[in-house]
């Protein structure tokens, strides 16, 4: 999206767009010191999980190739095939294909896609996974704010939305990438 951008445009656009989720942030914390009933707590957080996931978002429409330390993305002696089924995350797979939100990073599919797709493919997983964990990061900010102001219901609400969207989705990125690779090593760069 902001690939035609010099760098300092990149960052003044970054930088705009963050103060905004910020302001929104705050404005939702702000209600959240009004409304106690569950279910506008339920509503903002909802707001508020989603209003951080653009953090990550918008990080990679600007700067699409940034990647962690390689050591990152590799696969840990834990994350095996029982790991992920304990966690559930086929399941999440299976809600995420027959949903909706199978539109919102088409590239992170290889249907229908050829073998020659596979390195792009791993490179958008870590992308993917980078992302949502640069907003579960920030999430984590507000969370500890929610904490020290004790809204307990604030704390939990948000913990299940950002379970829901980040950790899970960043869980899927790594099983998907280290069934690939264990697939096609030949294919991997």
């Amino acid at each position: 999206m902001f690939y035609r951008f010099s760098f300092i445009q990149k960052v003044i656009i970054l930088l705009f767009s963050y103060s905004l989720i910020i302001a929104i942030s705050v404005y939702l914390f702000k209600l959240s010191l009004y409304y106690n009933d569950t279910l506008s707590i339920l509503t903002i957080n909802l707001i508020q999980g989603w209003n951080l996931v653009l953090i990550g978002f918008l990080f990679f429409q600007a700067f699409k190739h940034y990647r962690l330390s390689e050591k990152f993305y590799q696969k840990k002696k834990f994350e095996t095939p029982l790991f992920f089924k304990l966690l559930g995350v086929h399941f999440f797979r299976l809600f995420l294909i027959n949903s909706f939100f199978r539109h919102l990073n088409k590239r992170v599919y290889l249907r229908n896609r050829s073998k020659g797709y596979i390195p792009i493919y791993i490179e958008e997983t870590k992308q993917s996974e980078t992302s949502h964990l640069f907003s579960m990061i920030c999430t984590f900010s507000i969370q500890i704010i929610y904490f020290k102001n004790e809204l307990w219901e604030h704390v939990i609400w948000l913990s299940i939305f950002s379970i829901l969207l980040n950790l899970y989705p960043i869980l899927l990125q790594r099983m998907n990438r280290i069934k690939i690779q264990k697939k096609y090593p030949n294919y991997i760069i």
